[in-house]
C-alpha cells in the first residue's frame, strides 16, 4: 500500500482544525493540524510533509506567509495552499510573492480542494 500523502494544516480556529482534517483523512490524505505559527515551525522541522495548507492569518494578519516561507526553504518540494476567509487582491499578490501553490478562499470547497491537491500532487510526481 502506497504511502498517504501527509499535509500540514495551520489554522488558529479550533473548528476548523477540528471539522477539516478529519474530511481530508476521509479522502485518504494524512494530517497534522497545528494551531499556531510557532507549533507550525516545530512540526516542520520535525516532520516530513508533501503539502502544507495554512490559514492565512494565524493569529496576526497575514502571518501564514511565515509558515509557507519556513516550509519552502526546509521542505522545498512541499506544495503550499494559503487559506483564507478575507480575500483580497494585496493578499493574493503576496501569495505570489511567496511562490504560493494555490489559494483557497474559505468556506473551503472540500471536492474542489481534493481535486487541486490531487492535480498538483499528480505533476509534482
Amino acid at each position: 500500500m502506497p504511502p498517504r500523502t501527509r499535509i500540514l494544516f495551520v489554522d488558529d480556529e479550533p473548528n476548523i482544525r477540528l471539522t477539516l482534517p478529519p474530511i481530508l483523512e476521509q479522502h485518504g490524505f494524512e494530517v497534522t493540524a497545528a494551531g499556531t505559527v510557532a507549533e507550525a515551525l516545530t512540526k516542520i522541522d520535525a516532520s516530513p510533509f508533501d503539502v502544507l495548507i495554512s490559514d492565512l492569518n494565524v493569529g496576526e494578519n497575514g502571518d501564514g506567509f511565515r509558515v509557507v516561507s519556513a516550509m519552502r526553504e526546509r521542505q522545498p518540494g512541499c506544495i503550499t495552499m494559503i487559506l483564507t476567509g478575507y480575500p483580497a487582491f494585496e493578499s493574493a499578490v503576496e501569495a505570489l510573492h511567496h511562490r504560493v501553490d494555490d489559494y483557497v478562499v474559505k468556506p473551503v470547497d472540500v471536492d474542489g480542494l481534493v481535486s487541486s491537491l490531487r492535480d498538483k500532487l499528480s505533476r509534482k510526481n
